[in-house]
């Protein structure tokens, strides 16, 4: 079964990049403003995209790390579904404008939902392979 989803907002950012260091805007649509009242409680967000740009590749495994894995063990960008996700840290809200910090996704980029993030979504110490964290390391260092 297909389906499709409304973008409620778009992720704008001056350096086109997808860098999670920089402060980025998203700006959410006029008819949705009302869903934000109270998100500025909250310290960090779960923003929810849709990789917009990522190519129609629906191959189902990926080289990481030198170890042949399927797609769903990964955060690559091609899958089946493009749809991003991202824990963000809210750092101020302007009217229908959140300014976050720690998403990395390109300006442009179309935002599906935004929830609260809070202690149901935080696992101390998960079990990641080996071949992960030499990867993410990677990430952190570009």
């Amino acid at each position: 079964m297909d389906c499709c989803f409304n973008y409620i907002g778009f992720v704008r950012r001056e350096d086109n990049s997808a860098s999670r260091k920089s402060i980025v805007k998203i700006v959410i649509k006029e008819e949705y403003v009302e869903g934000l009242k109270g998100v500025e409680e909250f310290s960090h967000l779960i923003i929810i995209y849709h990789l917009h740009l990522a190519s129609s590749n629906k191959g189902l495994k990926r080289v990481r790390g030198g170890v042949e894995v399927g797609v769903f063990a990964t955060r690559s960008q091609h899958r089946p579904n493009p749809i991003g996700i991202s824990v963000v840290e809210l750092v101020k809200r302007e009217g229908n404008a959140l300014y976050v910090k720690g998403i990395n996704a390109f300006d442009g980029t179309p935002v599906l939902d935004i929830k609260p993030y809070d202690e149901w979504d935080s696992i101390p110490n998960p079990r990641v392979p080996e071949w992960h964290k030499m990867e993410m390391m990677s990430w952190v260092t570009d």
